[in-house]
């Protein structure tokens, strides 16, 4: 994944997440349907983080010619050329903020990283030295009151000073063993790795607390409905020995275990006391709302980026006009025939004679493009120069097909057509026309290539240099296989 690439994932995954999130605030949120909030909250960021990822997009034929979003599509893209004042030695080159972008990116994620694991290993050390005793299904750890009563995987933490009845005790030990057979733990270590990922991401944060709460619900709701005395004032008895447990744990937990002395109590007490139905009719949100992430992330991967409109005429004046039509002769047993399909991508695209795919073109062109000499710094501009070629079906690039679809200056326009017209013979793309189990023949591909001038305030004119390089979609004037 590249710089701009990052980017793009990290403003998808955040609007995606943000709709997720809303659903659950707005609609599923007061409801008791733990079971299945508890799923929301897990499956929103795994969506979030990999959805944008997932290579998705509209068939071709429904964007017409060229459409981005096809993997292979004969476009490349060149990276910045760096220059700066002429006769003053050479370039000093430093990260741009793609760069910037991508370090601080990877220090976050490694900051959350270091954070969760920092908060396991306080956890062992806490624990370890404790004595425990194995019971069917669970590790009971006896705390000496050094911890509150909380569970971390398949191991409960008793705290046996706490002042408790027989019956109040059995209520704290059903609670966490609804932690331990629920497996909450697994959850919550797969979603800290989620906001290790999407750091950046707030609405990931929301999940995890909303996904700590929801445990702590489903605890609640089986130490309830489990014990075999239940009366009616069990509920009161609980939120009261809930609320005397928070009161004198305050402030006193074990990092990522899962606690009985939860801190958002009033929350939980609210919730033991609601006794009104469940609306499953709101369950059924999630799959319109998946649907309709679905379709927003492949209509953002196959919408075409449009170049940027020339807005004056002394720039428009130095794109070149597409070669003139030909002339047909009226005499129909006269007239030439038609002209060839050009294609976008081929089974086998066009490659320089040497082999090495779209890298070897790009290494190409990057090499054999002069930066204009000798400009004045008023004239040196920042922007990119989008020219298309056609590599006909005998692999020869012909002038008449080099043209621009976006330019800047006369200077910039020249170097770069100039640096395309000296590309060499290719081998050429080949295609099974017109049926699809029929032998390959050779066909004429257009290629659309980026090319990105940067001013820096640096010293020197620069050589173009070939910093780095990806694969790029640009919309193409061809008629498309």
């Amino acid at each position: 994944m590249n710089q701009l690439s990052l980017l793009n994932w990290m403003l998808l995954s955040t609007a995606l997440l943000a709709a997720w999130w809303t659903c659950y605030r707005l609609a599923l949120r007061p409801e008791r349907s733990f079971a299945y909030n508890r799923a929301f909250l897990v499956l929103g960021p795994l969506l979030a983080a990999g959805l944008p990822l997932v290579p998705l997009a509209w068939p071709a034929g429904w964007w017409g010619t060229g459409p981005a979003g096809l993997v292979g599509v004969a476009a490349v893209l060149l990276p910045a050329v760096e220059v700066g004042p002429a006769g003053v030695g050479a370039v000093a080159t430093g990260p741009d903020w793609t760069d910037w972008l991508l370090i601080i990116y990877l220090a976050g994620a490694a900051l959350m990283l270091v954070r969760l694991a920092y908060g396991l290993g306080r956890l062992w050390r806490t624990a370890h030295r404790l004595p425990r005793t194995a019971h069917a299904g669970y590790t009971l750890v006896e705390t000496h009151g050094q911890l509150p009563a909380s569970s971390f995987g398949r191991v409960v933490f008793w705290d046996e000073t706490l002042a408790l009845s027989p019956a109040e005790a059995r209520q704290v030990l059903r609670h966490e063993l609804a932690h331990v057979r629920q497996g909450h733990t697994y959850d919550r270590l797969l979603l800290e790795l989620l906001r290790a990922a999407l750091w950046f991401n707030p609405f990931a944060h929301l999940c995890g607390r909303a996904l700590a709460l929801t445990h702590e619900y489903l605890a609640d709701e089986a130490a309830l409905h489990d014990d075999s005395s239940l009366t009616p004032s069990l509920s009161t008895s609980y939120s009261q020995l809930l609320a005397r447990q928070v009161a004198s744990r305050l402030g006193f937990s074990v990092p990522l275990a899962h606690s009985f002395s939860h801190s958002q109590t009033l929350s939980r007490i609210a919730m033991i006391q609601k006794t009104n139905p469940i609306r499953r009719w709101k369950q059924w949100l999630a799959l319109p709302l998946a649907g309709i992430l679905v379709v927003a992330v492949a209509c953002e991967k196959a919408a075409p980026p449009a170049a940027p409109a020339v807005s004056n005429a002394s720039t428009d004046a130095q794109v070149a006009p597409p070669p003139p039509p030909k002339l047909v002769s009226n005499d129909s047993h006269l007239a030439p025939p038609p002209a060839p399909a050009v294609y976008t991508y081929v089974e086998q695209m066009p490659e320089l004679v040497g082999g090495g795919g779209n890298r070897a073109i790009v290494d190409f062109i990057q090499n054999h493009l002069k930066y204009p000499a000798n400009l004045p710094t008023a004239e040196r501009v920042d922007g990119t120069v989008f020219v298309q070629f056609i590599v006909n079906e005998k692999g020869i690039v012909e002038p008449e097909t080099v043209h621009l679809v976006k330019g800047l200056t006369a200077p910039y326009n020249t170097a770069v057509v100039q640096a395309v017209l000296q590309l060499p013979r290719f081998t050429p793309g080949m295609q099974r026309v017109p049926a699809e189990n029929g032998p390959k023949k050779p066909v004429a591909v257009s290629f659309t290539v980026p090319i990105r001038f940067a001013w820096k305030n640096t010293v020197g004119f620069s050589k173009p240099v070939l910093i780095n390089w990806q694969g790029w979609v640009m919309p193409s004037s061809g008629t498309g296989c």
